[in-house]
C-alpha cells in the first residue's frame, strides 16, 4: 500500500490570521504586531479591513478591539486596557489603580492612574491621569508587578486595608502566587528604584521568608547609615532591620 503524501496546509492570508486572532482575542486589544505570520503592512490593513466590517472596533490609531456579544450589547474596552495596551512595556498602575489590582483598595478611580517611562505625554490613552517619569523602562513587568512596585514606592499610602491586613495579603502575592522567576524580575526592576523602594521591598520579601539570595542584592545596595520613611511599612517586624526611620 503505497503512504499518501501529507498535503502542506496553504498559507492563511493576514485578513484570515486577523479574524483568527480575533475570534481567539475576544474581549481584548490586538495591533498589528500581534499578528504573527505576515507582515506589519499587510497586518494593519487586514485590521482595519475587519473594522470596516465591524468585527472589530477601533479605538485609537492603529489600535482595534475585538468585541464580544452581551445582553446589552456589544462589550467596550475599559480605559485602563487602552491607556495598558497603547503604552505596552512603558507604564504602570500606580495610585488608587494599583491599590485596587492588589486588592487593597475598593476604589476604582473614575480616570486609571498609570506611569508611563516616555519623555513625552502619549496619546490614545483615554482619560487615564499620566505621569511621566522620563527615563526608559529597562526591566518592563507584568501589571501585577508593577502596581506592586509603584504602591511601594508611594510608601502604600493608597491602601484602604490596615497595614496587618496589606503585610497579609501582598506576603500571600510574594510568596504563593508570583514564580521566582516573576519575583527575580521584581528585584531587578527594583534595583533601579530609589533606595527606600529597594529597603522597603526586600523588607516584604523577607518578611515573606522568600530565599536570602532573592533579597540580598537589594539590601547590598543600601547605604547602611540611612535611614528610610517606610510609610504604611513602618509597621513591618524587620523594619528597622531595613532602615526605617
Amino acid at each position: 500500500m503505497s503512504k499518501l503524501k501529507s498535503k502542506e496546509q496553504p498559507k492563511r492570508t493576514a485578513t484570515e490570521l486577523a479574524l483568527r486572532q480575533a475570534k481567539l482575542s475576544a474581549n481584548s486589544l490586538l495591533r498589528a504586531e500581534d499578528l504573527k505570520g505576515t507582515t506589519p503592512a499587510a497586518a494593519t490593513k487586514a485590521l482595519a479591513r475587519l473594522a470596516k466590517q465591524g468585527v472589530l472596533t477601533r479605538v485609537g490609531k492603529g489600535l482595534y478591539f475585538a468585541p464580544k456579544d452581551t445582553l446589552i450589547g456589544k462589550s467596550r474596552p475599559s480605559e485602563m486596557a487602552v491607556a495598558l495596551k497603547t503604552l505596552e512595556g512603558k507604564t504602570r498602575p500606580t495610585g488608587a489603580s494599583a491599590a485596587n489590582l492588589l486588592g487593597l483598595s475598593t476604589q476604582l478611580p473614575a480616570r486609571p492612574q498609570l506611569v508611563a517611562f516616555t519623555s513625552n505625554q502619549p496619546k490614545n490613552t483615554g482619560a487615564a491621569r499620566i505621569s511621566l517619569r522620563r527615563r526608559s523602562m529597562s526591566h518592563p513587568l507584568p501589571m501585577l508587578e508593577g502596581a506592586l512596585l509603584e504602591f511601594i514606592r508611594e510608601r502604600g499610602e493608597s491602601a484602604e486595608t490596615s497595614p496587618e491586613e496589606s503585610y497579609r495579603r501582598l506576603r500571600h502575592l510574594l510568596k504563593e502566587q508570583l514564580q521566582m522567576s516573576r519575583l527575580r524580575e521584581l528585584r531587578e526592576a527594583a534595583l533601579e528604584e530609589p533606595p527606600r523602594v529597594r529597603a522597603m521591598l526586600g523588607a516584604m520579601f523577607a518578611y515573606a521568608e522568600l530565599p536570602e539570595g532573592l533579597w540580598e542584592p537589594l539590601k547590598a545596595s543600601l547605604n547602611p547609615l540611612t535611614k528610610f520613611d517606610f510609610g504604611l511599612f513602618s509597621e513591618l517586624p524587620n523594619a528597622e532591620e531595613w532602615q526605617a526611620k
